[in-house]
């Protein structure tokens, strides 16, 4: 027998093992993106038998595993389609789905989650997967097929419009998607016209037409007036039109059904305090429970409103409720003495938090203000503790705010040095990868930064504040600007409106001599977000541009907003500029 022939038979003999363990795989398999494990259809069907499974479906299903394990997510998405395109089993079209989602391939997850979908024609997540696929790739008939069945397998139900129109919203282009919600709606002539028209005004505001999402809601609120999620929809989309009368009388009709909900009751004591009524704005939050929570928000009520005597002795009446939680108390007051500017008061009330469920989140906070108040060792106590709890989020946040407070006194070494201890602990932490970089780019230390950055865009590569940092980094401390200005323009298609990353997109190209350019987008950063680190670019580049008085205007209210802001510093002393 030949060596070929051996090893076939040897590997047949095994097979029946290694599908009775894929078939566990496959019903363990996490979801991605719209893949739910919450399909009720796939859950109680039966998981087909080895031995129906063809002799492709077989070879497709090991080597998209892995293909998977070895990285490759696009080619373990075509191993699995052709897995499920020549198997009956669900599991494997599931699957396929899943992995092709994963890997954004979205002709194949176009195809995967369409054989999902007629393999398990009862499946929710099937329909809403295949509909998700299908707007991404601009097969929009596709998607209102599927977006139907999901309609119809929900009975219609205002949370199947809800589900319709979310999927519409997230991931199909609005003029067309507003087709497709008319195709459905003129479909489906039974449905509740409420129900309708709420899911209608939903993805129109998600779309940004105004007028349509605000004529929807009006339609709602006229045949459920007594409905509060109506009522507090109607008010925030006048707001959005800046209807801040008609946004009033919604809020207001929706907290006389409901005086009690704090959550309406404070939304309409915002609306009023917007439209100058504090008086009345205040009648309505005195009004409430005395709760810590309420407590809290009356006191940033007031000192929104500049009654500052009003909002210390709100904060004194903390000491008066009912401490049926006296963990929740102490929580609300020390957040209070924050906002009152009572750093003192806050660490004392923080550490009055001994249990529940704000016992790692206090301890987090009076660790960065005893580091903000020079008591670093105090701090690095407090966090210790924090780093003995099983809890993985408030252990790494303590990683975080140690490098945090260490940077806030100047010291970037000893924060990078906290942070490469805390990588060793905690090795897959984005978060304090991220952080490190930040550091190391503040040092100039330009390759530590770019290593680190690089293992972030590795496991996320569509992260856009890493993609930002590492650009600009790159066009500010060496002379990669072409590198760079791809990695800030990838960053700026994934977040046009971010403030940094515009900034970015200026800088870059104030580097590269493109002045004009570079005012353009710095002047527009500079109205996303009045920070002084942006003041510094833009009023350099006017300066090279000989527009001094702009740069100068610039500079000073950069200055005005934080006058030891270490970029601003650096630029005017430069340029030899005394403001």
């Amino acid at each position: 027998m030949a060596d070929n022939e051996r090893q076939y038979e040897s590997g047949a003999a095994r097979l029946g093992v290694v599908l009775l363990v894929l078939a566990g795989a496959l019903a363990g398999c996490a979801g991605q993106g719209a893949v739910r494990d919450t399909d009720a259809a796939s859950e109680t069907a039966p998981v087909a038998a080895p031995e129906t499974l063809s002799e492709e479906a077989v070879y497709g299903v090991l080597a998209g595993e892995y293909l998977g394990a070895e990285g490759d997510l696009t080619g373990a998405a075509d191993e699995y389609l052709e897995a499920a395109l020549s198997s009956t089993d669900p599991e494997i079209a599931r699957r396929a789905t899943q992995v092709a989602f994963a890997a954004e391939s979205w002709q194949q997850a176009v195809m995967a989650a369409d054989r999902w979908a007629l393999l398990a024609p009862d499946s929710v997540p099937a329909h809403e997967s295949a509909a998700t696929a299908m707007l991404r790739v601009g097969d929009y008939l596709g998607a209102e097929y599927q977006l139907q069945r999901i309609l119809e397998l929900l009975d219609d139900s205002g949370d199947a419009w809800l589900l319709v129109s979310r999927i519409l919203a997230q991931f199909g282009e609005p003029e067309p998607a507003a087709e497709v919600m008319d195709q459905l709606v003129a479909a489906r002539p039974a449905s509740d016209p409420a129900d309708v028209d709420f899911a209608r005004s939903k993805l129109a505001l998600q779309g940004r037409r105004l007028p349509d999402a605000f004529e929807f809601a009006r339609r709602t609120v006229e045949r459920y007036p007594d409905r509060l999620d109506y009522l507090t929809w109607a008010g925030r989309v006048a707001l959005n039109l800046n209807l801040t009368p008609t946004a009033i009388e919604y809020v207001r009709r929706a907290w006389r059904l409901e005086p009690d909900n704090q959550d309406v009751a404070l939304a309409y004591a915002d609306l009023l305090a917007r439209d100058g009524q504090f008086d009345v704005a205040r009648e309505v939050m005195q009004a409430l429970p005395r709760a810590p929570d309420v407590m809290l928000s009356r006191v940033l009520f007031e000192l929104a409103a500049n009654n500052r005597l009003e909002a210390e002795r709100l904060y004194d009446e903390f000491g008066g409720l009912d401490a049926t939680d006296p963990d929740a108390q102490a929580w609300f007051r020390g957040q209070a003495a924050e906002a009152l500017g009572w750093p003192d008061r806050a660490i004392d009330d923080y550490a009055a938090v001994t249990a529940g469920e704000y016992r790692l989140t206090a301890a987090l906070r009076r660790a960065e203000l005893l580091g903000r108040a020079g008591q670093l060792d105090a701090a690095r106590a407090v966090l210790a503790v924090v780093r003995d709890s099983d809890d993985a989020q408030a252990v790494e946040q303590s990683w975080l705010t140690e490098a945090s407070v260490l940077r806030e006194t100047g010291d970037r070494e000893a924060a990078y040095a906290v942070l490469t201890e805390a990588v060793d602990r905690l090795p897959e932490s984005i978060a304090i990868r991220y952080s490190r970089a930040l550091v190391a780019a503040e040092s100039r230390r330009v390759a530590d930064a770019e290593r680190d950055l690089r293992v972030v865009l590795e496991a996320q590569p569509d992260n856009a504040a890493a993609l930002n940092a590492l650009g600009y980094t790159l066009t500010d401390l060496t002379d990669r600007h072409d590198e760079a200005e791809a990695l800030i323009r990838r960053a700026y298609q994934l977040q046009p409106n971010e403030a940094s990353i515009v900034d970015s997109m200026g800088w870059v190209a104030y580097r590269q001599g493109r002045l004009e350019e570079a005012v353009r987008f710095l002047a527009r950063a500079w109205e996303l977000d009045r920070n002084p680190e942006i003041a510094a670019h833009l009023g350099e580049v006017l300066w090279r541009l000989e527009r001094r008085e702009e740069a100068l205007a610039v500079w000073r209210e950069g200055a005005e907003l934080d006058p030891d802001n270490a970029v601003l510093a650096e630029t005017l002393a430069r340029l030899e500029v005394t403001l």
